[in-house]
């Protein structure tokens, strides 16, 4: 990394066994002296469009988990142990860094800005609007491209160690609200154990407001190469699919896998609803082109009802990658969601939870044994439905 983009120093904090809370404004870097391997490291971007941007790096042995309080608590990159090698998962976006958000345009004229700062592999997409951008009568704008919360700096960060339940949790706190609008806050909390190839995110988005309140949520979950790649095939276990658009239409029998990138392919999007368990839990996973590599996405119908699948397999220079996206609406235009009944309606003082389980499979038999887990959800949906051309009722 070049020296405009050097991190801070930082500093050793030794913490005690049992439960601990830490300030974040004098903890720089904490290693475990009983779990070898374990540490939280917390570094601060200097320079260029990246100045300013926090990075907490939670690790075990097995994986690294970098979040950006600074960027709503998203996800920038995860690296999994594989043997002997490290595995990135995440995409090479042509933004190459994190961006503060004080440098992302949100309210530029044609409603995309938000794609300025866009590099994440988990990035929130809300929470007054989380779709394509919407204008006024006049042209103006009215609704942003994926809304704010991703740009939106958390004001309240928790570090805690749990020697006893062997985790470390980073919890931050959001608000999106402006006087005679919403008034909602966002809390997040990843929980990375001492051992294993997965973590945990649990959200909840709490009504401040004396009056009820609007809101839409997606989950962008974005993987690129090496585990994205020709050769690469989701597993998606469904109830219904519906392109979004007449290209994607022309595709929905390829939908699960992925070919080479090519250069100026446009974009397509499958719009689901999911098969699940008994309990209402689904997972959805993502193989690398070996079989021996696989990110699995896990969580409840219950809470996100709708699943969009992303394909952007334009050329690697340009952003090759494609999104696991669970969601409470699908991302058209709010009001067009609204009309068709998808946006959420918060009473005052109320809260709704979000949980997303993240796992990964290292080795052929790994990989096998959750596309197992998969098959078996789908196998409760027999007669899943594809359709063949976007329905008016979900497509815009």
């Amino acid at each position: 990394m070049s020296a405009k983009h050097d991190f801070l120093e930082y500093f050793t904090v030794n913490l005690s066994a049992g439960f601990e809370t830490v300030s974040i404004g004098e903890t720089n870097l904490w290693t475990s002296p009983e779990s070898p391997g374990v540490s939280v490291e917390r570094k601060i971007m200097r320079g260029g469009p990246s100045d300013g941007v926090e990075v907490f790096t939670l690790s075990n042995p097995a994986i690294s988990v970098c979040v950006m309080p600074t960027r709503g608590m998203g996800i920038w990159r995860v690296m999994v142990r594989q043997g002997e090698k490290m595995v990135r998962v995440g995409w090479e976006s042509p933004v190459p860094l994190p961006v503060n958000p004080r440098n992302v345009p949100l309210d530029q004229p044609d409603g995309l800005g938000w794609l300025r700062g866009f590099n994440e592999l988990v990035a929130r997409c809300g929470l007054e609007s989380n779709g394509a951008p919407e204008f006024n009568e006049n042209g103006t704008l009215r609704y942003p491209l994926h809304g704010r919360i991703q740009n939106t700096p958390a004001y309240s960060v928790r570090l805690q160690i749990d020697a006893e339940k062997r985790e470390l949790r980073l919890t931050g706190i959001m608000h999106e609200g402006r006087l005679f609008f919403n008034s909602l806050e966002l809390e997040s909390c990843l929980t990375l154990p001492f051992d294993g190839t997965g973590f945990r995110v649990d959200d909840t988005v709490r009504n401040l407001s004396a009056r009820p309140a609007e809101f839409e949520l997606l989950y962008h979950v974005n993987v690129g190469q090496p585990v994205a790649d020709a050769g690469s095939r989701t597993e998606i276990p469904f109830q219904r699919i519906v392109p979004r658009c007449p290209w994607a239409a022309q595709n929905i029998t390829s939908a699960p896998d992925y070919h080479a990138p090519v250069t100026g392919e446009p974009e397509m999007c499958f719009f689901y609803e999911l098969a699940a368990d008994e309990n209402g839990n689904t997972k959805t996973m993502l193989r690398n082109p070996d079989g021996d590599f696989a990110m699995t996405l896990g969580f409840s119908v219950n809470e996100f009802p709708y699943f969009c699948q992303w394909k952007a397999q334009h050329a690697a220079e340009d952003g090759y990658v494609t999104g696991l996206e669970p969601c409470i609406n699908f991302p058209n235009t709010r009001s067009f969601e609204q009309k068709n009944g998808r946006v959420a309606i918060l009473k005052p003082g109320a809260s709704r939870h979000f949980g997303l389980d993240f796992s990964f499979a290292v080795t052929k038999e790994e990989v096998e044994t959750a596309s197992a887990a998969v098959s078996a959800l789908q196998a409760k949906c027999p007669d899943p439905i594809a359709v063949h051309a976007p329905i008016p009722e979900w497509c815009e």
